[in-house]
């Protein structure tokens, strides 16, 4: 009875066993099957915001978080608040799969500062996800305090150092500077200047002796109507005392150019955090008030706090003035200033073929981003190539040096004795027009090239020869004309005959078609998971807008309208860059793309200067300019893409 409960009990797990596993081969199956058409469909998206703190003192700044998720997300649009600024901050993503759903969050944040004291109220954030606008609830900021004073001004200082290792210049307090511990200061040299113009600034960062300070940023210049030159990375550190008050003193030297005419205020503005020192009164309590209360015992139980506050300059109008229309010569690039022009060339007397090399150098002040290469153009005697120009700054801000350009031009003709002049245009500041400048004629001596006439001597000579005749050691070239016989050789033969089917390799062949199968239902699933990825939909989307520049800059190229067409380049190149650099495309500049990209990406660099000079001083182009543009473009974008 026993064995008999044994084998029972046995048979019935076997059971349990096959149907546990016939369950779980289902399952198997099921999920290769339909788990692709499940892959990539994440959650529909929402998007946030945060504001911490609600309630600050003027002066100081909040921050606000935005977060966005989903699987096609842009970037969030905040509405303007009168009396409220908003700066970015820095964007951060994250990636997530889950049970094969993917999503994507990406959180903006923003630094909040507001102009005076009251109530505000943020209005809805709005981004597009998956397609739909989606909105938060509105935020309330309070803030509290008055916009005379700041907490900063009433902090109590600690004496200054007796002594100061160099005193540099004495000055005097100007207006709203007085009883402040830290002030900013915006000189530029002079206050009246033409659109394009390059004007020098001197940036100053004031800081009261003995205040120790930590930079955030660099001073930004706060009006969108100047574009400023790049800052140099350190600035100069000086000493000054400002009525009898010593002061440590940062300064920047850059320079400045206006893009639209009127008057326009020029100010700054600088992230510090200071760090303030402060005397325990704890110390007093505990020892007294007697031989602790010496210099050394203050010194060493004195305690800092650290305070964020954003330096802002005072407004100072500057004039600018538009660039006359009438006199404008037509080689006028944009340059501003004054300039000389020099010109030489490699060689003096060469044969026709051989190259020289042309130097042109331009010299002076201005805004030489403008100043483009006096070219030597093609024609019946000249072949010319693209020149090469170098820039050698004579100061930090880049507003006084020298440029130089090489051009590679080849003579076609013997009959050649000069190189033509060369002109180059310019607006002159002082006498308040147009000046083009001319180079001498530079004589050269062309020869006839008398080595193809050698060569081809060389060969009739040759030529008279008999020729050389080789015969085989074998016998075989018995022919006269060298040509040997022909001989018929018996292949390789086969013995017996297999049937096809009986053949290796006809077997292994039907297992074609169930491997190609479950190839293709791997690579359905791939497709399906690739087609929902964020990052693979954000290369389609830059991909679909280059795609409609292009189409653009077609269009423009047929209707000739120009400040059309170099907008549409400069959307194309922006677009690709904004891909690579993860920024928003809007925000790349002409400073940015030549900072960043090396000098193999000059024709980008040369697209952007030539959309400025479309903007700045209404230069124009013909059709076939506009196409070798547009080739140049879509070269830049493939090495961009490499």
């Amino acid at each position: 009875m026993k064995n008999h409960g044994a084998e029972r009990v046995k048979a019935i797990g076997w059971n349990w066993f096959m149907i546990a596993g016939t369950c779980f081969m289902v399952a198997a199956c099921a999920f290769i099957l339909f788990a692709g058409s499940a892959q990539g469909k994440g959650p529909a998206g929402g998007i946030s915001a945060r504001l911490e703190p609600q309630q600050i003192t003027l002066g100081d700044a909040a921050v606000l978080a935005v977060n966005i998720s989903g699987e096609q997300t842009g970037p969030p649009s905040i509405s303007p608040v009168d009396g409220l600024r908003f700066f970015p901050m820095g964007q951060s993503s994250q990636y997530q799969s889950i049970n094969g759903k993917t999503s994507s969050t990406v959180s903006y944040l923003y630094q909040v500062q507001a102009e005076g004291s009251g109530n505000y109220t943020i209005p809805p954030v709005r981004a597009r996800i998956n397609g739909q606008v989606r909105k938060t609830e509105p935020i309330s900021l309070r803030v509290s305090g008055s916009g005379g004073s700041r907490s900063l001004g009433a902090t109590r200082l600690p004496p200054s150092a007796p002594n100061i290792a160099k005193q540099t210049a004495t000055s005097s307090f100007r207006a709203g500077e007085d009883n402040q511990i830290t002030f900013l200061r915006v000189t530029p040299s002079k206050y009246r200047s033409y659109v394009g113009e390059l004007v020098p600034v001197r940036i100053e960062a004031f800081f009261r002796q003995g205040l120790q300070a930590r930079l955030n940023s660099f001073p930004v210049l706060s009006n969108n109507a100047f574009a400023c030159q790049g800052l140099n990375k350190k600035p100069t550190q000086t000493e000054e005392i400002v009525d009898g008050v010593p002061f440590a003193v940062l300064t920047w030297h850059t320079a400045m150019s206006a893009v639209k005419e009127g008057e326009h205020p020029v100010s700054a503005e600088l992230d510090a955090t200071l760090i303030i020192p402060q005397t325990s009164r704890r110390r007093n309590r505990v020892f007294g008030n007697s031989m602790f209360n010496d210099d050394f015992f203050n010194n060493f139980f004195n305690t800092t706090r650290e305070e964020t506050v954003k330096l802002t300059s005072s407004r100072q109008k500057m004039r600018v003035l538009p660039l006359p229309k009438a006199g404008r010569p037509e080689n006028f690039s944009g340059a501003v200033g004054r300039f000389k022009l020099w010109a030489s060339a490699s060689l003096k007397s060469c044969m026709v073929g051989d190259p020289i090399t042309l130097k042109m150098t331009v010299k002076g002040d201005g805004n030489f981003d403008r100043v483009s290469s006096p070219l030597l153009t093609s024609t019946d005697q000249w072949k010319t190539y693209t020149p090469i120009s170098s820039f050698k700054p004579a100061d930090s801000s880049g507003y006084k040096g020298k440029k130089r350009f090489e051009q590679a031009i080849i003579p076609l003709d013997a009959s050649i004795n000069k190189v033509p002049p060369l002109t180059f245009s310019y607006f002159d500041t002082r006498k308040e027009k147009y000046v083009t400048l001319r180079t001498r004629p530079i004589k050269v001596k062309i020869t006839a090239d008398t080595r193809q006439a050698r060569v081809s001597s060389a060969k009739n000579s040759d030529g008279n020869k008999p020729p050389i005749q080789s015969s085989d050691s074998s016998g075989l070239n018995k022919n006269p004309n060298g040509l040997a016989p022909i001989h018929v050789g018996l292949g390789p033969v086969t013995a017996s005959l297999t049937p096809i089917f009986e053949n290796p390799w006809f077997i292994g062949t039907q297992g074609i078609p169930l491997g190609a199968l479950f190839i293709g239902l791997f690579l359905g699933r791939r497709n399906r998971r690739l087609s929902n990825d964020p990052a693979i939909l954000k290369q389609k989307h830059v991909k679909q807008k280059i795609n409609k520049s292009i189409k653009e800059m077609d269009r423009t190229i047929a209707g000739h309208d120009v400040p059309g067409f170099f907008s549409a380049c400069r959307c194309t190149v922006q677009e690709r860059l904004g891909e690579i650099w993860s920024q928003a495309p809007e925000s790349i500049t002409l400073a940015e793309v030549k900072d960043r990209l090396s000098k193999n990406a000059a024709g980008v660099r040369h697209v952007f200067e030539n959309a400025d000079a479309v903007a700045y001083s209404g230069q124009t182009f013909n059709q076939e300019e506009l196409k070798k543009f547009r080739d140049l473009i879509i070269k830049e974008l493939k090495n961009l893409e490499n």
